[in-house]
């Protein structure tokens, strides 16, 4: 008796796209996670915290201003701007995003400093979104099958 399979060259075929695909998917997946934590970073930054009135002084150095800064815990309340417009999102490979600024105080602002308590602005965002991953993968997923 002799058994003759066919088709077997095509199904690994579509097999190898249906795989590229999924990487695809995956990538897309964690990029939306990733956008959903910029937005929030950047959201948490923008929200006006309570906090404690300050006198900040004028970078061109032509006086003071007034400045209301968060109260440790929470996420800094923005004054110039900078650190809102410096958070991007970075691809450095396949399903692998960087979020973030290259601003030297946005981690004296997260972590806090020996004389100031950490604003986290990035964590909270970070976990905020972490339980969207799977559901973001999933549903890149799900997209490419259909």
């Amino acid at each position: 008796m002799t058994i003759t399979v066919t088709g077997d060259k095509a199904l690994a075929r579509k097999l190898n796209k249906l795989g590229i695909k999924m990487g695809k998917a995956i990538d897309d997946g964690v990029f939306i996670t990733a956008q959903g934590v910029r937005t929030d970073a950047i959201k948490s930054i923008q929200n006006k915290s309570p906090g404690k009135v300050v006198q900040r002084s004028r970078q061109n150095g032509t006086g003071t201003y007034s400045h209301v800064a968060s109260n440790e815990g929470q996420a800094p309340n923005t004054d110039t701007g900078k650190l809102v417009a410096s958070i991007a999102l970075d691809k450095q490979s396949d399903a692998n995003y960087l979020v973030g600024s290259n601003l030297p105080y946005a981690a004296w602002l997260e972590f806090g400093t020996s004389k100031t308590g950490a604003r986290p602005w990035l964590e909270p965002a970070m976990r905020k979104n972490i339980n969207d991953l799977i559901k973001n993968i999933n549903k890149a997923a799900d997209l490419t099958i259909q």
